[in-house]
């Protein structure tokens, strides 16, 4: 089995926090991006913390090449994530700008700088983590135009990248996920409690980025067992 070098944003906590752990439990290289210090960093020779306030992606880009070491990514999971709920009605600017901004804007500058960096290796796979608010069709919820609308368009920005990047050397896709019993699905719908958990959505979401980059590019998955209200 070939050994992978995995970057995954947003590892401190629900998926992102087991996408790490189940990387590393493959025996994979992986580097964290999070705002927060990850106290896990020394427990695997394996694992890599970049703590980083989404702020200076010069900085990152400097810090990224230092600790790479000549190695390129293989994978790269784009995971954080925003959510805070707010009618149509009475919401205000700013909080639609902070579900672009962290949802759609962070993405296309990681992943922009690893490109233009020659930070991505032959054959890697871009993995955005987007919802199933996000899909043209789906069901849509009070309190949520938003995030859903922030995860359309990083859906769309995904088939852009496919369209300018993608083909044999890179693959891009979009994995719209329903619920799953994270802090984000608490606030989204307080007290629904999904048969879904981060692990078992990190073992899936491990497999499909290893295997699913040589089939596909361009593509919006929907992952999605159970409706929140149903």
């Amino acid at each position: 089995m070939k050994y992978m070098n995995v970057l995954i944003t947003g590892v401190s906590k629900g998926i992102g926090k087991a996408l790490r752990n189940e990387f590393i439990s493959q025996g994979h290289h992986v580097w964290g991006i999070s705002r927060e210090d990850d106290r896990n960093a020394t427990e695997s020779p394996s694992y890599h913390h970049i703590q980083f306030d989404w702020i200076d992606f010069d900085d990152l880009s400097a810090t990224l090449i230092k600790v790479m070491q000549g190695c390129k990514f293989d994978i790269v999971i784009n995971n954080a994530g925003y959510l805070s709920k707010g009618n149509i009605t009475d919401d205000k600017i700013e909080g639609f700008n902070n579900h672009m901004k962290v949802n759609v804007w962070n993405v296309l500058e990681i992943t922009r700088l690893l490109i233009t960096k020659g930070m991505l290796g032959e054959g890697a796979h871009v993995v955005n983590i987007g919802s199933m608010g996000g899909v043209q069709g789906s069901l849509k919820f009070e309190g949520l135009f938003s995030y859903s609308a922030s995860k359309a368009a990083l859906a769309t920005l995904t088939e852009c990248l496919d369209a300018e990047h993608g083909g044999k050397s890179l693959s891009f896709n979009y994995l719209a996920l329903g619920a799953v019993n994270t802090e984000m699905l608490k606030e989204a719908f307080p007290g629904y409690i999904s048969q879904v958990n981060p692990e078992n959505m990190a073992k899936y979401i491990v497999a499909f980025s290893l295997t699913s980059g040589q089939l596909m590019s361009g593509k919006i998955i929907q992952v999605s067992k159970v409706d929140p209200k149903g």
